[in-house]
């Protein structure tokens, strides 16, 4: 396979503020070129809300339906991504349509290890 560019998102829940984001061309299996990365950083509006959303996801512990803050928080979250992506994509003087895959696991709000007689479970925010 021709390698192709590929950028790589991480966020974690300690909320320290950044979108970790790094570009790459692959062919899948190796590494032809190790581009460049950058920290991206949530405006402080985003970060509360996240902030929130944690405390509320918390709150929720996958009972009943889900609270009304993650739909904010995804779209708010994700819009962030994309536009960290797009920098770091025009900084490097390539376009979009140059990147032929993003690795995006989303933000993740609520994690319950899998445990004896428990299946885990997890829920990320993201699309």
């Amino acid at each position: 396979m021709k390698p192709i560019w590929a950028v790589g998102l991480m966020t974690g829940t300690v909320l320290d503020g950044n979108i970790d984001v790094a570009l790459i061309r692959t062919d899948g299996e190796r590494i032809a070129d190790t581009g460049t990365y950058t920290l991206a950083p949530y405006p402080q509006s985003i970060r509360t809300l996240l902030e929130e959303t944690l405390r509320q996801a918390r709150a929720w512990d996958f009972e009943g339906p889900e609270p009304a803050i993650f739909r904010e928080a995804e779209e708010a979250q994700t819009r962030a991504q994309s536009a960290a992506v797009n920098d770091l994509v025009e900084s490097q003087g390539m376009r979009i349509a140059d990147i032929g895959i993003v690795g995006f696991h989303g933000q993740t709000v609520l994690h319950r290890a899998p445990q004896p007689g428990r299946i885990g479970r997890t829920r990320q925010l993201g699309d």
